[in-house]
């Protein structure tokens, strides 16, 4: 996205509006205003009434703006162009449910069957009706939260494990996997870019921005997409689709939502053929030796360059094919108070490709003493 400046609408600079107020009071009266006359703290009083509202003015023509635009303003924005804010969504995960022994006949588990968990303060519902077949004692179902956003997220295998109204004596339900995906209402920054990426999905899609606008719709924990078609090594008539989320690589239950979205006959060409990967993960660690001026403060030094470090870091995390150079990460360490950074890891220079994500795993800074002199 192109860096514009920002637009003025009317400029705000409260020591000119005062000084305007003030050469006008000298000008109409022939008196000379000094900053403890009662009429100096008066038109004090006027210029920051002015500037307040010279402000608002400057805020409101920013809010009719999707770069600078914030809450329901940004929502309103966002309709002009049919793209409305991702609510919350609730978690989701897979339940099996077990039965003493194999059952004789089918055995119906219904749809919106409850099971909460451990400490009974969240609930799933199982999304479809599942059936035990006869000769079997068990059976998975996909759940979903009855509470929205993210405090569904986290719970670890078997911790959701207390069944409501069991369809049959004997019978028992856990979760197989860690209940994951859900998310609070869009943030106004991701809302802000798939706001601007709208007009690439005013036909079907077909272009780069098309399909990454679909995919960031999916769900709000996604925070990249890589796109990739016949130039990036894929078959003709094919599209792969690689999402990142905000936690890192996707869940199988989120590809395949990204999957099933792109596909629609609404959003592809007739001809393409989508597919929803997870980006590969390319690890690496970061460790250096710091040399430090006699006279600073190492600990101080050492923790501002760690910070600098993770911050690195994150940024890395944050996109897909973004390049770990080294000498980036070098700069960075050099903080008040380092005299030299010596990084051992990265050992090289690593050019992801698009659909690539850098995944720090380890942070390591040495204290290597002082320079000599």
């Amino acid at each position: 996205m192109r860096e514009l400046p920002k637009p003025i609408f009317i400029n705000v600079d409260p020591a000119a509006t005062e000084a305007k107020l003030i050469a006008r009071y000298e000008e109409k009266s022939g008196k000379t205003l000094y900053p403890a006359q009662v009429e100096r703290l008066f038109i004090d009083q006027i210029a920051y009434a002015v500037t307040r509202q010279e402000a608002s003015v400057q805020n409101a023509g920013q809010q009719l703006l999707v770069r600078y635009a914030r809450g329901p303003i940004l929502d309103y924005l966002g309709e002009l162009v049919a793209t409305p804010r991702l609510l919350a969504v609730p978690a989701r995960c897979v339940l099996r449910f077990n039965m003493p022994a194999a059952v004789q006949q089918p055995l119906l588990i219904r749809a919106g069957t409850k099971v909460s968990t451990q400490d009974g303060k969240l609930a799933f519902l199982t999304d479809q009706d599942v059936v035990i077949p006869a000769g079997q004692s068990n059976i998975n179902a996909t759940a979903t939260c009855l509470t929205a956003g993210v405090l569904g997220n986290g719970w670890a295998a078997g911790q959701i494990s207390s069944l409501a109204n069991a369809p049959a004596a004997g019978m028992t339900a856990t979760n197989t996997t860690t209940s994951a995906n859900g998310a609070e209402d869009e943030e106004d920054d991701r809302y802000r870019e798939r706001i601007i990426l709208a007009p690439e999905a005013f036909s079907n899609a077909g272009s780069r921005g098309a399909y990454r606008y679909h995919a960031l719709a999916v769900h709000q924990s996604i925070t990249d997409v890589a796109v990739h078609g016949p130039d990036e090594g894929q078959p003709d008539g094919h599209v792969a689709v690689y999402p990142l989320t905000n936690t890192g690589l996707p869940t199988a239950d989120l590809l395949e939502r990204v999957r099933t979205r792109l596909s629609g006959e609404k959003v592809r060409p007739l001809c393409d053929t989508v597919h929803a990967y997870s980006p590969l993960e390319r690890p690496f660690q970061i460790k250096a030796h710091l040399t430090f001026y006699a006279e600073a403060d190492r600990a101080a030094a050492l923790a501002a360059a760690h910070a600098a470090a993770y911050a690195f870091a994150q940024d890395r995390r944050a996109g897909l094919g973004r390049d770990i150079v080294r000498e980036q990460l070098t700069a960075l360490l050099q903080v008040s108070g380092v005299y030299r950074a010596e990084l051992q890891y990265p050992d090289v220079l690593s050019v992801l490709e698009t659909h690539h994500w850098a995944n720090c795993s380890t942070i390591q800074l040495i204290d290597a003493g002082v320079a000599n002199g």
